[in-house]
């Protein structure tokens, strides 16, 4: 693998809110994710596309707004003509592969070599690092990789993890979270799932490590939407859309660093093509914008606006301006005389 050619491991939680992980300021424990902060960079302000899953995975693999691609419901499906980042790398000579939640369709959309499981299959993920590592012309051997290792974790029923090391009387609730017994040992566990997802991002960066493979590897990390306590998941608040985002590049990707640049999920189609040298080959009806001279420490002119929808709970809609949010709700209600504009 050429140093043009980096591989690439996006890897994804499920509703964890991204308060709640150690280098964000929250209580959950999170070795590997926080040194994997000192060693890239730190997103403050990146937004997913919908506060719920199957859109915002939609959103990310296509660089298209749910609304455009027509995954804009939970549980849903792109149009058919829609093209994904499988159609972008495989004809440049990656392998594009996935393991995990899926929660996408049609397969036709998402051709990956590898998809599906209910959480990352680190057997796999083994299996193929080795065949990288490996080296040769001919099959699989040497090819670069972009793996989406997508985990189900900390998502509800909150069954993983060891939940004594966060005792239910000394865990820290939201302010706006009704304080009973019951909500504090769900919050125990919710945090002790949070680690055992860290433990799979350890996972991964070990058999990175295992394989020689680290230093010419792309890796990012994001939580999804927030967790499935009120008023996170579901809704238009920050805790519903804003995502953390961790980028590691050995001597491409400032270590250590901090960036409070606007970002959202869908960027990651076009920035992964601009990194390698493909910004071309980025479809000209794409909603994502490449953060590339971010990720290399470089100045970019910020974006003039950020805009979310979801349809659920009467509909709501976000939108980011400089400092500014804008938070509007019920707008498919019967008895709301505000027009949709």
């Amino acid at each position: 693998v050429s140093a043009s050619q980096p591989n690439m491991v996006f890897i994804i939680a499920d509703d964890c809110t991204f308060r709640d992980i150690g280098c964000y300021g929250g209580q959950a424990k999170t070795p590997h994710i926080d040194r994997l902060a000192t060693e890239g960079m730190r997103f403050t302000r990146c937004f997913q596309a919908a506060p719920m899953c199957s859109p915002t995975r939609h959103n990310i693999y296509t660089g298209l707004y749910p609304v455009k691609s027509g995954a804009w419901p939970n549980h849903t499906r792109t149009y058919p003509h829609v093209k994904s980042i499988v159609h972008h790398l495989q004809p440049l000579g990656y392998r594009v592969t996935q393991t995990g939640k899926t929660h996408i369709n049609p397969r036709t959309v998402f051709p990956f070599e590898n998809m599906g499981g209910k959480n990352p299959d680190m057997k796999y993920i083994d299996r193929l690092f080795a065949e990288t590592a490996k080296g040769g012309k001919s099959g699989k051997d040497g090819k670069p990789f972009c793996l989406f290792a997508c985990s189900n974790e900390p998502h509800t029923p909150w069954d993983k993890g060891d939940a004594s090391a966060y005792p239910p009387a000394k865990v820290k609730l939201p302010p706006y979270i009704v304080d009973t017994p019951r909500v504090r040992e769900d919050f125990s566990k919710y945090l002790a799932e949070i680690t055992y997802f860290d433990s799979q991002v350890g996972e991964i960066l070990a058999l990175l490590e295992k394989h020689q493979l680290a230093d010419n590897t792309l890796v990012m990390v994001v939580s999804e939407q927030g967790s499935a306590f009120p008023f996170a998941k579901w809704t238009c608040y920050d805790h519903g859309l804003q995502s953390a985002m961790i980028v590691r590049w050995p001597g491409r990707v400032p270590k250590g660093t901090t960036s409070d640049y606007v970002t959202g999920l869908e960027d990651w189609v076009p920035t992964l093509l601009d990194l390698i040298g493909e910004k071309k080959a980025a479809p000209e009806n794409i909603d994502g914008l490449s953060i590339a001279d971010v990720l290399r420490g470089r100045k970019q002119n910020p974006r003039p606006f950020l805009y979310r929808e979801f349809s659920g709970y009467g509909g709501q809609q976000a939108v980011w301006a400089g400092r500014w949010k804008a938070v509007r709700q019920n707008i498919l209600r019967k008895d709301n005389k505000q027009p949709l504009r």
